[in-house]
């Protein structure tokens, strides 16, 4: 609660007083409320906490492709697929007593140690996580069911020292945490793909045996002069088993190819103007593999675009309908691995905005092609 609401609240209960006992004077009634009231919102509320340091496991969960979906459907839709995103979310990460620090867009951090740390702090945050992609799951069946948009979300995780209180002034203050360990895992959590979980080498050192792990990568972040190492989490071992759902990169038909394609790089969520092109030998509905002339890192992003090159040829869907065929725009995809051949790189990469017109254009080759074999 921020100070003009505190004054809100303040009023409102002044009015009600009178209602109840009777008018008396305004401006007294009110600063004696507000003298009584703020002591005991000071004690009950997150925005009035004392700052201090401490170790605290952070969460940061990202829906993945948000951006491009945005662009395909109505602001309706959009709110409601957002406020069902963060529904789930809250109540899953209430059930294991963590804190929302805040939503940023479409995702959403939280806290695990903050204000209080417990000692199972980190295996509540572990099973959390787990927990969410699994509900991410329920809720993409159940919106292929009603013909819907699937959601997929990035998650990531890192134990560290944070300074955590109330930040701000007399005009806004918020109760939050600041320091390394909240820069690294907004880092981290640009990493993710569709429904992973990643863990810095710091959670991962602390849960022990408390987890399985998958796929490790080291990478290169903004503002981390050393690699930093990803773990991917694949299951919970105690104290009940729990396992992060799949999500298959090849579950579709794919199709072999030979088309031209620009590629460009996207940082910080900015598709970078020098784009460079590249062949696409083989497609399907969740990705591509494309021959390029840089090698780029596992995770890196990249956005295709479909005005330029072969892509941008309506032949190429002769079965689709216009609007389909001469629409512009990208596709975002993740690079899965990168190999070395005798005249550039072999790339592997898994789209990450899903039912956008982009998606939707490139599924739509794929079965084109199928239906004329």
């Amino acid at each position: 609660m921020q100070h003009r609401q505190r004054s809100m609240l303040t009023c409102g209960i002044g009015r009600l007083l009178d209602d109840l006992c009777g008018p008396g004077d305004e401006t007294d009634r009110a600063a004696l409320l507000a003298t009584r009231l703020d002591p005991l919102l000071d004690d009950f509320l997150f925005e009035a906490q004392p700052i201090q340091s401490g170790e605290v496991t952070v969460l940061l969960a990202d829906i993945r492709g948000f951006t491009s979906l945005t662009r395909s459907l109505p602001p309706q839709r959009i709110a409601a697929l957002l406020n069902r995103f963060f529904t789930m979310m809250c109540d899953v990460i209430a059930r294991y007593d963590g804190v929302i620090d805040k939503f940023m867009g479409d995702a959403i951090l939280a806290l695990f140690g903050a204000p209080e740390r417990r000692p199972d702090d980190l295996a509540r945050a572990l099973a959390c996580a787990v927990e969410m992609q699994q509900a991410m799951s329920l809720m993409n069946q159940e919106a292929a069911a009603r013909g819907e948009p699937q959601l997929y979300a990035g998650i990531a995780i890192n134990t560290g020292h944070v300074m955590m209180g109330s930040f701000g002034s007399a005009v806004h203050s918020e109760y939050t945490v600041v320091g390394d360990a909240v820069n690294l895992v907004s880092r981290m959590e640009s990493f993710s793909l569709r429904g992973q979980v990643l863990l810095s080498e710091s959670s991962r050192c602390a849960a022990g045996g408390l987890v399985e792990i998958g796929q490790v990568n080291e990478v290169r972040v903004k503002g981390m002069t050393a690699p930093v190492v990803l773990h991917e989490l694949l299951s919970v071992n105690g104290p009940r088993r729990l396992v992060i759902p799949r999500v298959e990169t090849r579950r579709s038909p794919r199709i072999s190819v030979d088309l031209a394609a620009l590629f460009h790089r996207v940082e910080a969520k900015r598709i970078l103007p020098d784009g460079f092109a590249g062949r696409v030998h083989d497609l399907g509905y969740d990705g591509m593999r494309a021959d390029l002339p840089l090698d780029l890192p596992a995770f890196a992003e990249v956005a295709i675009d479909l005005a330029s090159g072969d892509l941008a040829r309506p032949a190429l869907l002769a079965g689709a309908s216009e609007a389909t065929a001469t629409g512009e725009g990208v596709v975002y995809a993740r690079v899965l691995r990168s190999q070395a051949t005798s005249d550039g790189f072999r790339t592997s990469l898994e789209f990450t905005s899903m039912d956008t017109p982009g998606h939707r254009r490139l599924k739509h080759l794929v079965d084109d092609a199928l239906w004329r074999r």
